[in-house]
């Protein structure tokens, strides 16, 4: 197999860009990674990459070796996930993407998951981007309101969003701070625009926006699920309501996994019991 260990070198770093990105996606050093490439490419006599100020660009036998490799990853990768999907042992490894807002409150129970399922490998992968469930994840996690067509979903509960504001603050006339990257929840980025000419910040990222509240006396939002579990947080107003609800998603060939049923049937039903906090609901 070391042809194909050897075109999934050259396919991590044209998808990266970079030799740290491709290193860090294959779990290599860069070192190792930069003389396995290097001795693939006199293998075959031509460089398939030119390095510039930017990283790792394709040359135009890169290009061409690219055009073909891609159907042959989408091929082994297929059949991998038709192995797996009929694999009933309970043991093997497991990728689990969630959004990071979740990060905190999904640890503690993939923890108690891998001290009772100790033959399986849980890698739990923080991500609020768009999912790629062909290759990069076993199972998915992600607050949307336009979920995969082409994985197995099933709606778990709703997201809510609340304004926040250090606890060291009082009233509602506050300076504001943005929560970029809301393009998709459109309620939330509606809200924002309405408040632009009192932004003194925008801030990327759940943690990065829990640090500027608590330092800066503004507001901003965040999911309910994160901002009242902060007891250094205080809500201002309801909760509002958007469009989007928590999914979980799996790929259609792992649904009869024996491992993928077991952390399902784990974590779902304590996932079930918190609904009142990704909701917003406060008793």
């Amino acid at each position: 197999m070391k042809q194909w260990d050897d075109l999934r070198l050259f396919l991590a770093v044209a998808k990266n860009g970079t030799l740290t990105g491709a290193a860090d996606e294959l779990e290599l050093n860069v070192a190792t990674l930069h003389r396995r490439l290097k001795s693939f490419e006199e293998g075959f006599g031509i460089s398939l990459f030119e390095k510039g100020p930017r990283g790792y660009r394709l040359t135009n036998a890169g290009e061409a070796l690219l055009s073909h490799t891609k159907d042959v990853e989408e091929s082994v990768f297929a059949a991998f996930r038709a192995v797996v999907g009929h694999d009933q042992h309970v043991a093997g490894e497991i990728r689990v993407t969630v959004p990071q807002a979740m990060v905190s409150l999904m640890s503690p129970h993939l923890v108690a998951f891998s001290a009772k399922h100790k033959h399986i490998r849980v890698i739990l992968l923080p991500d609020d981007g768009l999912l790629d469930l062909e290759r990069s994840t076993d199972i998915a996690f992600r607050a949307t309101s336009q979920p995969l067509e082409s994985a197995v979903g099933r709606n778990l509960m709703g997201m809510a969003w609340c304004r926040y504001a250090s606890k060291t603050t009082t009233g509602t006339d506050l300076p504001w701070l943005r929560h970029v990257g809301m393009a998709r929840n459109q309620v939330v980025e509606q809200q924002q625009d309405a408040h632009a000419k009192k932004e003194i910040l925008q801030v990327q990222g759940v943690a990065g926006m829990l640090a500027a509240l608590k330092a800066s006396g503004a507001q901003g939002f965040l999911p309910c699920l994160v901002g009242d579990e902060d007891l250094e947080l205080r809500r201002i107003g309801e909760p509002i309501e958007t469009k989007d609800r928590l999914w979980l998603l799996i790929h259609t060939d792992l649904r009869r996994s024996a491992r993928v049923r077991a952390l399902l049937d784990f974590i779902v039903p304590r996932l079930m019991a918190q609904k009142n906090l990704f909701e917003g609901v406060q008793a």
